[in-house]
């Protein structure tokens, strides 16, 4: 048995071998992780696994082929790891990336980083000096939303003032606003409202309802207002709009010049000369090509807005950017930048919570100027 220290004192993976993961939780969004280290081998292992029940970790265990356990010293004293994933429920996050911050254990967080305001100040406040952990924010990495966010900072669109998303609930949205803004830690005035949302059921994550009805869920409707730049983000989401085929998702970015509007994107080249592009997707194994299936890159006429780093594996775009998290997170213990701190992921937490808290009173919210983690550095501000 190694003990706990060694997971901190041996050295990193090298740059030709597959880093080592430690997994703590094994819900549904654990399982996209570990789908994802097992289709690259080459870069990623999870050495060890930890969760609650002895169920859960035999399950998880023949699935994957990862060793579980329910004993959390068991967890932290076993083979060496670069790094913990925390896939937990959001009450658990904080008191986990506490816990192995102290003991110098490096930490990706899945999202949400804390369930409220409080756990987020508790979080700030408790943190040790120099812990590393980063989240696991994934939205702006998809390779259409990555397409997408190139032609906004490309300057074809010219200054960015507004944006509109319709494909991510509370925190994802608010992610892809803020990175489709430049937004980092200015204030915001939060106004949000709901509204019923009577749907068929189809589409969930375990697969095709066979007895579809209708059903009314939630959609929150929620405007983001920066005075200082002028700025206004826009987040309108049902959570049927992840899988139903009925409920499609959307995104506008908005420039001087020209905006992106889901694929399209649409410019003015000069007086009475409108350009309307198209991103697309070139995806191999269609009619002869013989190469397997899988997403090559994303183009707009001549210009390249997005290669896939992870040609010819067959993923998903959310798998994709799910491997992007993960090869961050291994340059980053290695030494490499910040990709997304705990700063901007309580950032993109605390204003869905305002957006939720404005929706119930029907009451504007403004950002607290003192909120702790809004003097930190921002990936997301130019």
């Amino acid at each position: 048995m190694i003990s706990p220290a060694s997971n901190v004192d041996s050295p990193a993976a090298g740059p030709d071998e597959a880093a080592r993961i430690g997994l703590i939780g094994a819900g549904w969004r654990a399982g996209l992780f570990a789908s994802v280290v097992r289709t690259l081998p080459e870069r990623f292992r999870i050495v060890a696994g930890l969760t609650r029940s002895d169920a859960s970790a035999e399950e998880f265990s023949r699935r994957f082929d990862i060793p579980m356990t329910t004993d959390a010293e068991a967890f932290l004293g076993s083979e060496p790891m670069d790094y913990a994933l925390v896939c937990v429920p959001r009450r658990a996050t904080v008191p986990w990336v506490l816990r192995l911050a102290a003991r110098g254990i490096p930490v990706l967080a899945e999202t949400p980083l804390a369930p409220d305001v409080e756990a987020l100040r508790r979080l700030f406040a408790e943190l040790p000096d120099g812990a590393r952990v980063q989240s696991a924010e994934q939205y702006r990495l998809q390779p259409h939303h990555a397409a997408r966010l190139h032609i906004a900072r490309s300057g074809l669109l010219g200054p960015v003032h507004s944006a509109c998303v319709s494909t991510g609930h509370d925190y994802h949205g608010v992610a892809l606003l803020r990175a489709a803004l430049g937004l980092g830690f200015e204030e915001v005035r939060v106004s949000g409202a709901t509204f019923a949302d009577p749907v068929l059921s189809s589409l969930g994550r375990d697969g095709w309802d066979a007895s579809p009805c209708v059903r009314t869920v939630g959609r929150l409707t929620a405007r983001f207002q920066v005075p200082g730049r002028g700025l206004l983000g826009v987040s309108d989401f049902s959570h049927e709009q992840y899988f139903s085929p009925i409920r499609s998702r959307h995104v506008q970015i908005a420039g001087e010049r020209g905006e992106v509007f889901d694929d399209d994107v649409h410019l003015l080249a000069g007086p009475a000369d409108p350009l309307h592009l198209h991103l697309r997707r070139d995806v191999t194994g269609v009619d002869g090509d013989l190469e397997g299936k899988f997403l090559r890159r994303i183009t707009l006429g001549e210009r390249v807005t997005y290669t896939n780093p992870f040609a010819p594996a067959r993923m998903s775009d959310e798998e994709i950017a799910i491997a992007s998290v993960l090869t961050s997170m291994t340059r980053y213990v290695a030494g490499g930048p910040s990709f997304y701190g705990v700063a901007d992921a309580a950032e993109d937490q605390y204003l869905a919570l305002l957006a939720h808290d404005s929706a119930k009173d029907g009451r504007p919210r403004e950002t607290d100027p003192d909120r702790p983690w809004a003097g930190e550095p921002s990936v997301l501000r130019p």
